[in-house]
């Protein structure tokens, strides 16, 4: 009980100290652009992968994507917040869709492992599909040279977002979703 406590209370440390940081590091010089789907040519999608049915949902909406507004090209990032050796069968690299675990963060919780490639691409459009508040996806998002970010008002996100969706808490993953499509699905939105 008194080492989970204390594993507890160092994780909340780090935590704090990852935010501070967070604060600290400078956004790249970017263009910025609006863009809507049919107008991307590339995006970067970010999430926290921690149940299967969510992972396919993602999965079907960059299908959706690719084949409804020919976006060329989409990368997906998921976040999946356990040590490496307990990844769950399900979740494997694909082409399209990487991950990092909580073994590829350093001490204040930026990813530092397998994030590379997806922080330097200058992506059209860079889509925060997690609450906004979660800190290795947050040091991702800020970092980011996509041309356009979106994320959601009221959350960690939104400091460094160029498009905001409002929505009441809780956030329901459908209806984030849902939003998405309706504004930047829209082709007379430019």
């Amino acid at each position: 009980m008194v080492i989970f406590v204390r594993m507890k209370i160092v994780q909340q440390v780090k935590q704090k100290a990852g935010f501070q940081m967070l604060k600290k590091i400078s956004e790249p010089v970017r263009i910025k652009h609006a863009f809507n789907f049919d107008t991307a040519k590339s995006i970067g999608i970010l999430y926290q992968d921690d149940d299967e049915r969510l992972y396919n949902k993602i999965r079907a909406f960059a299908k959706e994507l690719k084949e409804k507004h020919e976006v060329k090209n989409i990368r997906a990032l998921g976040y999946v917040p356990v040590k490496e050796k307990m990844l769950p069968i399900w979740q494997s690299q694909k082409l399209e869709f990487g991950y990092f675990t909580q073994d590829d963060l350093n001490w204040h919780r930026r990813p530092i492992s397998r994030v590379t490639a997806f922080r330097n691409e200058e992506f059209d459009m860079l889509i925060d599909l997690s609450d906004g508040n979660v800190l290795p996806l947050l040091y991702l998002f800020k970092e980011s040279k996509a041309k356009m970010k979106i994320g959601l008002q009221a959350s960690g996100s939104e400091k460094f977002a160029d498009f905001m969706l409002i929505l009441k808490p809780p956030v329901v993953f459908e209806n984030y979703l849902q939003q998405l499509k309706i504004y930047l699905g829209n082709s007379a939105l430019k």
